[in-house]
């Protein structure tokens, strides 16, 4: 454990103590108070990050807070960065209201599982910490009450001098751990705790044919990659796709690990990661899974096409191609869901598929993104297959055709891409036609190192339609983004918040039960982009970015899948494409 309690005593009474940390910490990542995403490696351009612990009316806390706003106008511009901690078990919505009347004039992060208190052994309200960003170590420990001590320890760390070792402690009230607690007093257990954990979590991508990059397939495998799987925890990075669980609807099967799940986890690693499988005839949990590893996850389609293979070249820019798919329908038919298996995941950047008729034979159109024929399904990395909910499908008319927009990335060996594609067919007509639109932006200039550069798109709802589904869509320098609805009433509400956007897992968003959007009502998508070099994935961060097809422009789309009120299988035929769905959707940019 990262600590005892007769230890946290112990630190608590002593009057003064030496403040610098040798012992290089973990990164970590929080949401504050209002739902933004903060990573501490984020800031390793600045020379510190002050971290001072907060708690909900706590009057230290209120009475302080004013000179510590005072040293951050002081030092914004010297490189240090400024935040406030809640490691309470208070509620996100009271900290943002305590935060706003008593004017804290920087982010409170919210510690909710503690285990960032834990990490850097806070133990007090009131406490504060000068952390190095670049290497994750404490240059200094001191209270809110002595802000002088903390003023001189960041006036040496900004001009490069030895920081003085004179911080004292805070007098604040103690933190309660109780997690930690409960977890010295009966050991977690790795049969019955972790592997539970780990099986539902994480294992599905994790073993032996997976997606992951290596196996979970026993204790031995766990216990060494605890150090990454510590890490990967804290920092949000596993499971992929995580939401903001605060705000927006219920999504299904929502990715990310629960408050003591995080805690039970973290503090078992922190425990060696132990094993309680005590005699050979103990069966570890991971190693009794089996996995059904079929090529399509929805199970044999009813049609499945292999498209034309695609020779891809070891560099070099490639423009989109355009791959028709003959179906040979001989009758009409409705798809309930439809899966495309990459035949090399490593170049295959995404597929979109439109339906084309015999008639439709010029895709001039399709290659400034003005498809004629309507989107009927794609794929992506990370992207689960298309599948139509409430008895709904799509229509196929006999005779038509797929057109595959194919979008290739190189990379550094040459290779050969054969995508297969399955459709899954409703035996009759569903009850209803599902269809798709999009909260779009196509107009914005990203300037050099911008940090946040603000986006929103729009999709107006012209009919009363049935929302399904969410799909956040950007490059590399895609940074967060989130959907508000707007209801003619005047009301509006936040349905989605991807607080960390990441485009190595493009994920759809199912909401659990669909949501009435009357005739009038606008869906927003509302984010923003990071072409800074503090960000990993970006590709030249000297250069503005606009919209364009190839990953080293941007885009910025909200997709939504939705059936309108009054579509039937009777009332629509393949190319009656209504103005929402096809909607590309405009909205406006702002600046960081």
């Amino acid at each position: 454990m990262k600590k005892t309690t007769a230890l946290l005593t112990l630190l608590m009474l002593q009057s003064s103590f030496a403040v610098a940390d040798a012992v290089r910490q973990s990164d970590f990542a929080l949401l504050d108070q209002n739902g933004k995403f903060h990573q501490l490696s984020y800031f390793g351009d600045q020379k510190a990050v002050v971290i001072a612990v907060q708690a909900n009316g706590d009057k230290l806390v209120r009475t302080h807070a004013p000179a510590l706003n005072l040293l951050q106008d002081q030092f914004a511009d010297q490189g240090a960065v400024f935040f406030m901690l809640n490691a309470t078990d208070s509620d996100r919505k009271s900290v943002a209201e305590e935060a706003q009347a008593h004017a804290y004039g920087m982010p409170v992060l919210m510690d909710e599982a503690q285990l960032v208190a834990e990490t850097f052994d806070l133990g007090r309200v009131g406490e504060v910490l000068i952390v190095d960003p670049a290497r994750f170590t404490v240059i200094h420990r001191g209270a809110l009450e002595d802000s002088s001590a903390l003023g001189d320890a960041l006036s040496a760390i900004v001009s490069g001098t030895e920081v003085a070792q004179t911080g004292s402690l805070s007098s604040g009230a103690p933190l309660i751990f109780a997690g930690l607690a409960k977890d010295e007093a009966a050991p977690i257990s790795y049969a019955k705790d972790i592997a539970p954990i780990l099986e539902e979590n994480c294992v599905q991508c994790h073993h032996q044919g997976g997606i992951g990059p290596w196996s979970m397939s026993d204790h031995a495998m766990i216990r060494g990659w605890s150090a990454m799987i510590r890490e990967v925890v804290l920092t949000r990075r596993m499971p992929p796709g995580q939401i903001d669980p605060h705000v927006g609807k219920d999504i299904e099967d929502a990715a990310g690990l629960s408050l003591r799940e995080m805690q039970q986890l973290v503090h078992w690693i922190d425990a060696g990661a132990p094993s309680d499988l005590q005699s050979p005839g103990d069966s570890d949990p991971l190693t009794a899974l089996t996995f059904n590893d079929s090529k399509y996850t929805l199970g044999e389609p009813d049609l499945t096409f292999k498209v034309s293979a695609q020779t891809i070249p070891a560099t070099g820019i490639i423009d989109y191609r355009y791959v028709p798919v003959e179906l040979n329908l001989d009758r009409d038919v409705w798809i309930r869901a439809m899966e495309f298996v990459p035949g090399d995941r490593q170049v295959l950047h995404h597929v979109i598929a439109y339906v084309s008729s015999p008639a439709d034979k010029s895709v001039r159109g399709r290659e400034t993104g003005a498809a004629r024929g309507e989107s009927l399904g794609g794929f992506a990395p990370g992207r689960q297959p298309d599948q139509f909910r409430d008895n709904s499908g799509r229509l196929l008319t006999k005779g038509s055709n797929l057109l595959l927009q194919m979008h290739y990335t190189t990379s550094g060996r040459e290779t050969v891409d054969v995508t297969e594609v399955g459709l899954y067919l409703h035996d009759t007509p569903p009850d209803y036609v599902m269809s798709g639109g999009v909260a779009g932006q196509r107009r914005f200039l990203v300037p050099p190192y911008a940090k946040e550069y603000k986006i929103v798109g729009e999709q107006k709802i012209e009919r009363d339609a049935y929302l399904y589904e969410l799909t956040p869509h950007m490059h590399f320098r895609g940074k967060y983004m989130s959907y508000v609805a707007e209801y003619p009433d005047g009301t509006s509400e936040v349905l989605l918040s991807v607080p960390k956007y990441d485009f190595n897992w493009q994920f759809n968003y199912p909401l659990a039960q669909p949501l009435f959007l009357p005739a009038g009502s606008r869906i927003l998508a509302k984010g923003a982009m990071d072409n800074s070099d503090r960000n990993p994935g970006n590709p030249d961060p000297s250069k503005p970015v606009h919209f364009g097809l190839q990953t080293k422009h941007e885009m910025f789309f909200g997709f939504t899948t939705l059936r309108y009120v009054g579509d039937t299988p009777q009332s629509v035929s393949q190319n009656s494409l209504t103005p929402e769905t096809a909607n590309t959707g405009q909205g406006t940019t702002g600046g960081q």
